[in-house]
């Protein structure tokens, strides 16, 4: 007679809990239906990478973080190892809701002018102004100067006045430290117009620096879907570590309307 074989089934249980949300207020209120905000897609395959399930909601989102029980503990699902970049979009729709100042005033030379925001300082700390358990997105109460952007395609071009710049500097914002202006093309003195190619470089927000007598430096996301679609502002999360606290961390922008 054949001997019996034990045979075990491995059951794999695991659940998402709130990592962190994203809250737009306008004027410390609800802004409606007409906000909403989603994962760029140049993001979604790193979300799904690190587990990271995003659900929009009327004025933000929550991100959650994907967890395993290991048979004594939930844990997350995938660790981190090193700083992770997470980009949404801001999305208004202009028949449901009416534009917060800060869209209807001020322009940008380097691109269509948007939003943009990052829980990172100069420095590239992490959530440095966390207090209890809100991140502040802006400088300021209100968006202002500070989270003015320019949106472009991999390809920027900008027209200048012959002999005003003698060199265009750019470097990737990041977590961990100030941004390196390690892109630079040189700017000749009878040149009417110069830029970048940002094809072969990774995608995101840059700080962009046109250097001479008066020089120019913009914030600029490169981001060629974004380029052409219908996007106000551009958020960057960076994580380092999840945090699976008992309340999601929450970060947060106010805009004013008058």
């Amino acid at each position: 007679m054949n001997n019996p074989i034990d045979t075990t089934m491995e059951k794999l249980v695991w659940r998402y809990i709130p990592e962190f949300r994203i809250r737009i207020r306008i004027n410390n209120a609800d802004p409606g239906e007409g906000v909403r905000l989603v994962l760029s897609p140049l993001s979604s395959a790193t979300a799904a990478s690190f587990g990271l399930l995003v659900r929009s909601s009327p004025g933000g989102l929550t991100a959650f973080c994907k967890q395993h029980f290991n048979g004594i503990a939930w844990a997350p699902a995938t660790a981190l190892t090193q700083p992770v970049q997470f980009s949404f979009w801001l999305m208004i729709d202009k028949a449901r809701a009416a534009l917060p100042d800060f869209f209807e005033q001020g322009t940008q030379q380097l691109g269509r002018r948007i939003f943009y925001a990052a829980n990172l300082t100069p420095a590239g700390i992490i959530d440095a102004n966390l207090a209890g358990n809100v991140v502040a997105l802006t400088a300021a109460a209100n968006a202002g100067n500070t989270e003015n952007g320019a949106l472009s395609g991999y390809l920027l071009s900008h027209a200048v006045t012959p002999g005003a710049y003698n060199q265009i500097r750019a470097g990737k914002i990041a977590a961990g430290a100030p941004v390196s202006f390690s892109l630079s093309e040189t700017v000749t003195p009878l040149q009417d117009r110069t830029g970048l190619d940002l094809r072969p470089h990774p995608r995101g927000a840059y700080v962009v620096r046109l250097e001479g007598g008066t020089p120019l430096q913009e914030k600029v996301v490169f981001d060629q879907s974004a380029a052409t679609a219908d996007v106000c502002g551009v958020i960057d999360i960076f994580k380092e570590a999840w945090h699976l606290a008992p309340q999601p961390r929450e970060y947060s922008i106010n805009f004013q309307r008058t």
